[in-house]
């Protein structure tokens, strides 16, 4: 039976997906460092989690648990020039000391693979490795398939025996394997920390993380469907 099969088989007889969001609470989800909660960085209003793009500390958003086979589905939504992502397979975090017209503050990262969420329009989207889809600076989305800002978009992030599938919005616009020749000249090509630490992959369970980066950017409908392994 081959993977697609399986996972087939497995979705005919599979429990709903578990909602991570319950509309109104932080109840699934802490800060990478867990210094302070969810609530400096971000808010909930009218049943959607969104960036407070100011804010002075500025964390991802990590699931409080940690996932290795899943099938996470969102809506998501940038304001203009916003940009996003949703980090998996995090290998660690970092706080960084970043500056803007107000001057200092505190970014909690996340350092993983990026399933990346970016106005398609703005400088930030303008190569295939970068724009809504795309494996963050890695490998690139076949089309641009998000809609423009200010619309929702829907989103899903397949995880599955090393096998990994970006949807945007009904359409598949990349799919790979861990390990694949594709990849790993992806990861060679870049001199840089966060590249090797995910060529080694020391961490294959680990909490799912949604990027805050400095604009607003809104989630909703957050579910997701645990895997057999």
């Amino acid at each position: 039976m081959t993977r697609r099969q399986a996972l087939l088989t497995f979705a005919a007889f599979a429990p709903p997906a578990e909602s991570l969001f319950d509309g109104s609470t932080f109840r699934n989800f802490r800060t990478p460092t867990q210094t302070t909660g969810p609530e400096v960085s971000w808010r909930i209003h009218d049943g959607v989690i969104e960036t407070i793009p100011d804010a002075r500390r500025q964390c991802d958003l990590w699931t409080q648990a940690e996932y290795e086979h899943f099938d996470l589905s969102f809506d998501w939504k940038l304001a203009p020039g916003a940009n996003s992502g949703i980090k998996y397979l995090i290998q660690a975090s970092a706080t960084d000391k970043l500056r803007d017209a107000q001057g200092e503050f505190l970014h909690e990262t996340s350092l993983g693979f990026e399933f990346q969420l970016v106005d398609d329009s703005s400088p930030a989207g303008i190569t295939p490795t970068h724009i809504s889809g795309a494996l963050y600076n890695y490998l690139p989305a076949s089309e641009s398939a998000a809609l423009p800002p200010g619309q929702w978009n829907s989103a899903r992030l397949l995880l599955h025996q090393g096998h990994v599938e970006h949807w945007v919005n009904n359409r598949r616009v990349l799919a790979f394997d861990l390990g694949s020749p594709a990849l790993s000249a992806a990861l060679a090509a870049k001199r840089l920390n966060s590249a090797r630490m995910l060529e080694r992959l020391h961490r294959r369970r680990s909490p799912i993380a949604f990027q805050h980066h400095e604009s607003l950017a809104a989630f909703r409908n957050i579910r997701i469907l645990i895997l057999p392994a």
